[in-house]
């Protein structure tokens, strides 16, 4: 028996995608390990990427759309659109002097001021999957759906879950620090 037509087609292109899988993640790995010079930050990106993919799922089956192949395009690509908020949250607190001493306040005026510009690329995000999402027929709405819904919940995590990840990462690196004492 040989399996041809669409169903042969889809199971080579699914193949061909985990396989690029691994690569594209090492390398997005390094670089960000090598921009921020840290691996506990780029686990924090890391969780955000795992999160959104997780939201994006959840918003293609509320949508009721199935979730086949093109899917699972949308959330694939969602994975690096997604910690785009997550880095402007990141950034904005490493160089606040008051945010990395742990100081809350200053950690919510940071946050805060870093809310604007992902709340305006959240909503351009979405709606510009708008139209694939409504007049989109029966084959781009998956896709729309998950890579919006994904951006959304990705937003939502980058200005909630972010800042107290980088709070407990900074707390555990002090006292890690303390407990090896002085250094000669």
């Amino acid at each position: 028996i040989e399996i041809g037509g669409d169903f042969e087609q889809q199971s080579e292109t699914q193949g061909n995608l985990a396989a690029m899988a691994l690569p594209l993640f090492v390398v997005m790995a390094g670089a960000i390990v090598l921009t921020f010079n840290s691996f506990r930050l780029a686990a924090i990106l890391f969780a955000v990427a795992l999160l959104s993919v997780g939201l994006a799922l959840l918003a293609v089956w509320v949508s009721g759309h199935p979730f086949g192949f093109v899917a699972i395009v949308g959330t694939m690509g969602l994975a690096g659109l997604a910690i785009n908020d997550a880095i402007v949250v990141l950034n904005a607190l490493r160089r606040d002097p008051r945010s990395q001493s742990g100081d809350p306040e200053a950690t919510a005026e940071v946050v805060l001021d870093a809310t604007r510009h992902i709340l305006a690329t959240t909503f351009t995000t979405i709606g510009g999957f708008l139209p694939l999402i409504v007049f989109g027929g029966r084959f781009w709405p998956p896709m729309a759906v998950a890579i919006a819904g994904g951006v959304l919940g990705a937003s939502i995590v980058a200005l909630y879950f972010v800042p107290s990840l980088f709070a407990f990462v900074r707390r555990r690196g002090a006292g890690a620090a303390a407990a090896r004492g002085p250094v000669p």
